[in-house]
């Protein structure tokens, strides 16, 4: 923890006491503009290999094609969807297998995120990016999320998102426990943290227990795959392990020393993910 942070904390452990409802409008107005940062030398390698196109105004896509062979059949369709303060390109570590098999794969940057405008994101406007962007492409064969990007999918499933196959990797079920989190990160104190709730919900018009894919939507039966590392600090483990039991067809897979992260560029990982779509 650095000390710009720290003071920053320590600022909030002592407002909350004197101005909850203002410190908690701070640290949500903190906390809904996403860090962009540039990309690495192997996401400009990723770009080359793609074609960028627009979902809309806003909304930034990238197409990557399958290896060429028998083009007698449209190929199947991949959806990638990235996490919070992160991008479509540093999925990549993924995308040259899902080629290998035969699928088209399409990375999508969420607001505020990579080329896309704006500089206000939040856990709905993944879940309406990633139904926006079925709504302009079709129904995608596949759907492969990660952190933030894997609870809005599977959020997006009660709301229209239809797929065949789902690939949830170091999701939130609730992302309630995702603002929580961040608000006892920050320093605020109990009643600065309902406050923080509070303003959250109003901003984007939903209460917490809608955003919990446990309470969105009836028992969900499309073949999904739950991939959750052991030493996971960013997004707990129990996050993934809660969710398995709203699944009619899903596989916990674990990996033990990836953290949230280096998950998505794992070997194993990513044969398993190709076994799974395979």
């Amino acid at each position: 923890m650095n000390l710009l942070f720290a003071g920053y904390r320590f600022k909030n452990k002592i407002m909350s006491r004197l101005s909850p409802s203002n410190t908690a409008k701070g640290a949500l107005n903190k906390f809904i503009r996403p860090r962009r940062s540039q990309l690495k030398s192997w996401e400009n390698n990723a770009e080359t290999l793609g074609i960028r196109f627009a979902i809309s105004n806003e909304i930034s896509a990238i197409r990557w094609l399958p290896l060429s062979g028998d083009t007698s059949a449209e190929p199947k369709t991949l959806l990638l969807v990235h996490g919070w303060e992160s991008r479509a390109t540093q999925m990549y570590g993924l995308v040259p297998k899902l080629l290998a098999l035969g699928y088209k794969v399409i990375g999508v940057d969420m607001p505020a995120h990579g080329h896309s405008t704006g500089k206000i994101s939040h856990a709905e406007a993944f879940v309406q990016t990633v139904l926006l962007t079925q709504e302009k492409l079709g129904v995608f064969d596949a759907v492969i999320g990660h952190s933030l990007g894997a609870g809005a999918s599977s959020l997006a499933l009660s709301r229209g998102l239809l797929t065949k196959k789902l690939v949830l990797i170091s999701g939130p079920s609730s992302i309630e426990n995702v603002l929580r989190n961040f608000s006892k990160f920050v320093g605020l104190n109990n009643r600065a943290t309902e406050k923080f709730l509070d303003h959250a919900s109003k901003m984007v018009g939903k209460q917490p227990a809608e955003m919990d894919a446990i309470n969105s939507t009836s028992d969900i039966e499309v073949s999904t795959l739950i991939i959750h590392d052991h030493h996971d600090f960013e997004v707990p483990i129990s996050e993934s392990k809660r969710l398995i039991p709203k699944f009619v067809n899903a596989e916990l897979y674990t990996t033990s020393g990836l953290g949230h992260r280096k998950i998505l560029k794992s070997e194993k990982v990513i044969e398993k993910i190709s076994d799974f779509l395979r």
